[in-house]
């Protein structure tokens, strides 16, 4: 009568099979004595039925257990796999275990050939450890082409050699039984040892992900860091960064010097937080299987334009020497025709051929020359070809420019007429959108206007094509309201008004806007010299002369 195993039992093996799989067997298995369908057979055997007197109550027994032998703590494990099974008469030894990365696979008990049982599962140890490395495939089965002889393979290559011999020392019937044994538990290590390097490799390269992205962000910080201690000590040492200089002539200025190092400053930041990102991201992008080939690909693309880049600028080095020479010549010439304008403006450099107040216009057009003739005609002449990258550089610029500056161009071609032709002189007043002011300066692009609030009005030439600007001559324009008695005699208060507010520059326009109960409006529109009588205070002392009062405002 067969013993079966209770319930409880089987529920038992259930759940530990099932956390055996979700955690990993390397959680429950022994260090040294992993169970092996060979120790599962016999600690299972024992454990299900020691008083067990036929081979088949064995068997069933060791079905029931076999599965849980894997899962048992290391204590339990260790004392299954020392154990021994009584088969009828014989006494199962434990053998000489065959191990894939000290986890064991199954045992070998018998010399053979004059090699002994430890050397066998020595070499058995060697080639399943090759082959695991070798290949990723769990093919592990047995080729019994020879009688009285069974190999166990993984793939083409061979674990072990197996005889009758060996299947009577483990208890089997037949020596397919117990080469199928041997290379389902092969097959069962592979798998699992595969499953464990996999998850230990994605542990680890997560933890090389989240550790790079920590260093990355500490680096970051620190180029941050960097760059706004040099841009702090820009600001704090002013005086220890001097003006550029070629000789005598100022190249750039100290404030000029200071900005350019500021925006350098932030552009190397800007390039090194970058290249600090793609390296980290080519890294992570290396820690995977799945994404291995993209980061190597991405590399590629950005690595070689930049070779093939590098490698032309060797090539066409002193044609780069020519041309940052030819750059900075330009650079210099167009500062020293803006410094020499500037002197003939001011009064320090005397020239009969431009007065002091074109001095400024002419500075901008010859400069605006320069750079176009050294985009045009210089670019080819420094390349040796008008159809080199020099010269289409050169046009393609232009062109930019060219459409960038229709606005700029077109108010610097109405502001020559106004410049050229001195259509407004400094000192006159103009009066421009209801605001009135005397010209403080004229050039190429706008008219500057100081209004009578300390404001400057800039007025770019364009915009008077569109609103009119009125020119006052030399002298403003006193617009104001006065309020009269209605009842007084209209033509006598116009008169009065007439002849109070008149000047060496002419009559006051006077003008009656509307008369009610309470006044008769008028807006009286006079010129008068900043050193004569206020035309309001005139004609307000006038009214009163003549006995003529004044009405009542609305407002």
């Amino acid at each position: 009568m067969r013993t079966m195993a209770a319930p409880w039992e089987r529920l038992a093996a259930i759940v530990v099979v099932l956390l055996s799989f979700v955690f990993g067997r390397d959680a429950f298995a022994a260090p040294h004595d992993a169970g092996t369908a060979d120790a599962s057979l016999e600690g299972g055997a024992e454990s299900a039925d020691a008083g067990a007197e036929t081979d088949a109550e064995v068997e069933e027994a060791a079905a029931v257990v076999a599965p849980v032998e894997s899962a048992l703590p290391p204590p339990v494990a260790s004392a299954v796999a020392s154990a021994k099974v009584i088969e009828g008469p014989r006494e199962i030894a434990e053998g000489s275990p065959v191990r894939l990365h000290d986890k064991r696979v199954f045992a070998i008990r018998v010399p053979r050939s004059g090699i002994s049982a430890e050397e066998r599962a020595r070499r058995a140890s060697t080639a399943l450890e090759s082959a695991f490395e070798e290949s990723e495939l769990d093919d592990a089965h047995v080729d019994e082409a020879k009688p009285d002889l069974a190999v166990v393979l993984v793939g083409n290559r061979p674990i072990v050699e197996l005889t009758q011999d060996d299947a009577e020392a483990a208890g089997d019937a037949s020596l397919s039984a117990h080469a199928a044994g041997v290379g389902e538990n092969v097959r069962s290590a592979l798998k699992a040892e595969r499953t464990r390097r996999d998850v230990s490799k994605h542990v680890f390269s997560w933890s090389l992900v989240v550790l790079s992205a920590l260093i990355a962000f500490l680096a970051l910080r620190r180029v941050r860091e960097l760059a706004e201690r040099g841009r702090t000590w820009i600001t704090d040492n002013p005086t220890r960064l001097p003006a550029l200089r070629v000789g005598s002539v100022e190249v750039m200025r100290p404030a000029a010097f200071q900005g350019a190092l500021r925006v350098g400053i932030s552009l190397l930041e800007r390039a090194l937080q970058l290249t600090l990102l793609y390296i980290w991201f080519v890294f992570v992008l290396s820690r995977f299987e799945s994404t291995k080939d993209l980061g190597g690909k991405i590399t590629g693309m950005i690595l070689t334009p930049l070779g093939a880049l590098a490698s032309r600028i060797a090539i066409s080095l002193p044609l780069v020497v020519v041309g940052v020479i030819a750059i900075a010549a330009m650079f210099i010439v167009t500062r020293f025709i803006r410094l020499f304008f500037h002197s003939v403006e001011v009064g320090e450099t005397q020239l009969a051929w431009v007065p002091p107040d074109l001095a400024a216009a002419t500075s901008t057009l010859l400069r605006l020359a320069v750079v176009i003739g050294a985009l045009v005609l210089g670019a080819p002449l420094v390349t040796g070809t008008d159809q080199g990258m020099g010269g289409r550089a050169g046009f393609v610029v232009l062109g930019a420019l060219g459409l960038a500056l229709v606005p700029l161009f077109a108010s610097m071609t109405v502001g020559f007429s106004t410049v050229f032709w001195r259509r407004l002189h400094v000192g006159d007043f103009v009066s421009f959108d209801g605001r009135q002011g005397r010209v403080a300066s004229v050039n190429l692009l706008e008219v500057r206007v100081h209004d009578g609030e300390g404001s400057e009005l800039r007025i770019p030439h364009l915009l008077t094509l569109v609103r009119p600007l009125r020119v006052l001559g030399p002298y403003p324009l006193a617009t104001f309201e006065v309020v009269v008695d209605p009842k007084a005699s209209q033509d006598r208060v116009r008169k009065v008004m007439v002849a109070s507010g008149a000047s060496k520059h002419g009559e006051p326009r006077v003008r009656l806007l509307f008369i009610d109960q309470d006044g008769a409006h008028y807006e009286i529109v006079a010129k008068r010299a900043l050193d004569e009588e206020d035309p309001a205070t005139a004609i307000t002392r006038a009214l009163a002369e003549a006995g003529i009062d004044l009405g009542r405002s609305r407002a």
